[in-house]
């Protein structure tokens, strides 16, 4: 198979599925480096498709039309878990985080936590790796941009975070 074949091959089995694929997994599948399926990888998003890259590997973006919202919160590290599980207990999946650094502008952290083993497999990462969370540059105050198939799921979201004193308005 020649390197055309093999994206065109990444993109349909990323299209198939709805979680992320790991590079690793990917190069097993294509039998090649891990480092040709980044190579890939930044080919087929300079042709325009929609790849994003998450912590758990690599994705596109479902077609399906859902409703997007930023929200603001401000919590500490503590209160991580209880944010994220908020969103997806109410059917909201957590695209990604932004904050907005003094001097490099905004800056965005790819999430795509839409159930609670993404929550889950998120925390255990960040604990693992003793990792900083992006809102921790800015005293914990940060955006999530947010989907869900309606705005009934947001919105709920939104009202059971004010209660916890997690939203900001």
């Amino acid at each position: 198979m020649n390197a055309e074949e093999r994206r065109a091959k990444i993109i349909e089995v990323l299209e198939k599925t709805k979680k992320p694929i790991p590079g690793n997994e990917l190069a097993k599948l294509f039998n090649v480096t891990r480092q040709i399926i980044v190579q890939d990888i930044a080919i087929l998003r300079a042709s325009g498709k929609d790849i994003f890259s998450t912590s758990s590997g690599y994705m596109i973006e479902s077609s399906q039309r859902l409703i997007t919202k930023k929200v603001a919160c401000r919590h500490s590290r503590k209160e991580l878990k209880e944010e994220l599980m908020t969103f997806v207990e109410c059917g909201c999946k957590i695209v990604d985080v932004i904050v907005e650094h003094p001097i490099y502008g905004e800056l965005h952290g790819i999430l795509m936590i839409s159930n609670s083993k993404d929550v889950e497999n998120f925390l255990n990462n960040l604990e693992q790796k003793e990792a900083a969370l992006l809102s921790e540059l800015t005293g914990g105050v940060h955006l999530h941009t947010i989907e869900a198939i309606n705005e009934d799921a947001i919105n709920k979201a939104r009202m059971i975070l004010k209660e916890k004193g997690i939203l900001l308005e």
